[in-house]
């Protein structure tokens, strides 16, 4: 049995398209003790893997008394009995800690992680304020390959953020294929009123916004094929 747990609400980081941090607030991370306990019972009912779920799991604990970051409510997590599997999402990049990367090396946390890039164009990720470069992405996808030979990785792209070029797009192509992805969740962007990116000038015609996804989606579908193909034979659990 898996099951999904929640463990914290809201989102402090305003990314110029997002509406969450507007709807459901500001960031509010839940007692470590309560995760556990939620845990513990549903593990006393026959659950075998839990998936922790917030909008920035890497931000869990701010403002929490004693303190406790993301990687010490994994500990705790994984310090309890009968439960086998543990996975996670969402994570920011530019919250991804050294030390978080240390305990993807937990033998009960799945060597899976879930780093939403949005767009390989640092040009991009500014217009789009996501706090990181394509640089300190890579440097993040790098560390976490070196802790967890093997690890797969997911993301989320956007395609046809206002005053994107062919260059931003070409940009997100050659960082899909130097990543190569396990799987990713595609978006073709739509505004959402009360952003501050609803309110940019967005004249690039719907035509050529599918036009440039396309390109990006053929090259990514091929890179998940050949790797889902590479694993033919094998045998997980």
């Amino acid at each position: 049995i898996s099951t999904f747990v929640n463990i914290m609400e809201g989102c402090n980081n305003f990314c110029t398209y997002c509406i969450v941090p507007y709807t459901r607030g500001r960031e509010k991370s839940r007692a470590a003790e309560d995760i556990v306990e939620e845990i513990r019972s549903l593990v006393a009912q026959g659950t075998k893997e839990v998936t922790l779920l917030g909008q920035n799991v890497n931000s869990y604990g701010k403002g929490l008394e004693p303190k406790i970051d993301f990687p010490d409510l994994l500990q705790m997590v994984a310090d309890i009995v009968g439960l086998e599997r543990i996975r996670f999402m969402t994570s920011h990049p530019k919250d991804l800690s050294e030390k978080l990367i240390e305990m993807m090396k937990h033998e009960k946390i799945c060597p899976s992680f879930h780093l939403p890039v949005q767009s390989g164009s640092t040009a991009m990720l500014k217009a789009m304020n996501r706090k990181y470069t394509r640089e300190e992405y890579l440097a993040k996808v790098k560390a976490l390959r070196e802790a967890v030979p093997g690890i797969a990785l997911t993301t989320d792209i956007i395609i046809g953020f206002p005053g994107e070029t062919m260059e931003d797009v070409e940009d997100t192509i050659s960082l899909i294929k130097e990543v190569e992805y396990d799987a990713a969740f595609t978006f073709i962007y739509s505004p959402r009123v009360g952003t501050p990116a609803a309110k940019i000038k967005d004249d690039l015609p719907v035509e050529e916004k599918h036009r440039r996804f396309e390109a990006m989606l053929d090259v990514l579908n091929e890179i998940v094929i050949r790797k889902n193909a590479d694993r033919l034979g094998q045998v997980f659990e």
